[in-house]
């Protein structure tokens, strides 16, 4: 059974993050593969076995919005509401470890977390049998991005791209209208906050995959899916590393540790 992991310094020093991100570096390239999660050297790239075996995976899941549905098939709030994109691929729930590792990237500027977590998903990506032409992340407000100094999104993103061997356009979607932190509003609260946020600044391929990091209702990736489609292309998917379990309107509830 999995145990909590003790803060990093990132998160308890986070004056030392920028130093301890560099050390990260130099101790990936001159040493043996050290496990992310437990500290386990040479056993493989940034995890061991024996954590991968004990990631939170996503399992039977509605093939549109990949939440958890009791039997297999399409959950019935797609069935009455559709989303703006065609499926969901998530191969994780948003739980330990998943959780702590996406938290520790957002928050205490552990950037490394994206590299691994961006190949968890591109292994997971890659048994697709059609892959879409490109990724295009969720992009941060530029308010948001000088508060974090990073799109942890992005960074996901382009280990996802490199995994899979498809294009990232990153700067094809921007958010023009700063919101505040979504976790204290139901779905349609989010969806009339939403509207007009994005904008589509050039042409997107015909097949393109909508990315972030945390799938909860699915109203950011249901507004970018519109301007993606008004803009042009005929498929859109959304991929994020985590579907958050807490999702019913008007009991959303901020992630862990947040």
């Amino acid at each position: 059974m999995a145990t909590e992991y003790s803060v990093p310094v990132e998160m308890c020093q986070p004056n030392l993050a920028f130093f301890m991100n560099i050390w990260r570096c130099f101790d990936h390239l001159l040493g043996p593969p050290t496990c992310q999660l437990c500290g386990a050297r040479g056993l493989g790239p940034e995890i061991c076995g024996g954590c991968y075996r004990d990631l939170p995976r996503a399992r039977l899941a509605c093939p549109v919005c990949a939440g958890p549905v009791p039997v297999a098939g399409v959950c019935p709030g797609c069935v009455l509401r559709p989303p703006a994109y065609d499926r969901a691929r998530v191969p994780f729930i948003y739980g330990f470890p998943v959780n702590r590792l996406i938290h520790r990237l957002k928050y205490g500027g552990v950037r490394s977390h994206a590299r691994l977590l961006g190949e968890l998903v591109g292994r997971a990506m890659r048994r697709i049998e059609t892959l879409p032409e490109a990724i295009v992340p969720v992009p941060l407000h530029p308010r948001r991005l000088r508060q974090r100094g990073f799109d942890q999104a992005r960074d996901i993103a382009a280990f996802v791209a490199g995994a899979t061997g498809l294009r990232l356009r990153a700067g094809l979607c921007v958010k023009r209208r700063y919101t505040p932190p979504l976790w204290p509003l139901t779905a349609g609260e989010r969806r009339r906050l939403l509207e007009g946020t994005f904008e589509c600044r050039g042409q997107p391929p015909s097949r393109v995959a909508v990315f972030d990091d945390i799938l909860t209702t699915g109203a950011t990736a249901n507004a970018l899916a519109r301007i993606l489609r008004a803009a042009g292309a005929d498929e859109v998917e959304l991929w994020a590393v985590a579907r958050s379990p807490l999702i019913s309107a008007g009991s959303i509830q901020p992630p862990a540790n947040v």
